[in-house]
């Protein structure tokens, strides 16, 4: 249905995540904090004090401030027939963090970060060149000098979850590639 609304009015714009999620995220932070807290005013000492307080610096401090850094960075995503956008809105007005046109794109994939299996996954694009103030390093085949291209990964909140965001971006991938001309014979 997402696909027939760009090819319908000719572009599609996912915008950021509401912010109900890190209104949650915050108060859950915040008892966390608060337990450790409680574990310190009933008496805690030695090794459990050490983590009461290890747990308010981390859960207290720590994760909130780092998810209200997140919730200010307002992120949606335009997708068009001919190309893919990732937009940050600023105070200042808008910054194009990526964009390719389905041309260059050569797969959609996933990646995690970190070692972890439970790590969340991401969708990524890898492309032959794109443009925008995030772009990525080159990716480089393995011991060998020859360079694939450049790839973005789309680990900011929106308002669909990362599967459907995986979804989409595939099938749009898919049916928005321009498909190489046949030769004449």
């Amino acid at each position: 249905m997402r696909l027939e609304a760009i090819e319908e009015y000719g572009r599609l714009v996912i915008g950021p995540a509401s912010t109900i999620k890190y209104i949650g995220r915050l108060v859950v932070c915040f008892l966390i904090g608060a337990l450790g807290l409680v574990t310190l005013i009933l008496g805690a000492d030695g090794f459990v004090a050490l983590c009461a307080v290890a747990v308010i610096a981390i859960f207290g401090i720590w994760f909130p401030v780092l998810t209200v850094k997140r919730n200010r960075r307002n992120y949606h995503l335009e997708l068009t027939p001919e190309a893919v956008e990732l937009i940050q809105v600023t105070p200042d007005g808008e910054d194009t963090v990526h964009h390719a046109t389905w041309s260059v794109v050569d797969s959609v994939t996933t990646a995690r970060f970190g070692n972890r299996p439970e790590a969340p996954l991401y969708p990524v694009l890898n492309v032959e060149s794109a443009s925008g103030s995030g772009r990525r390093t080159k990716r480089r085949a393995f011991l060998s000098p020859e360079v694939y291209g450049e790839k973005f990964v789309l680990d900011q909140p929106l308002e669909v979850t990362t599967w459907e965001l995986l979804d989409l971006i595939t099938a749009a991938h898919q049916r928005f590639k321009q498909k190489p001309e046949a030769s004449d014979q």
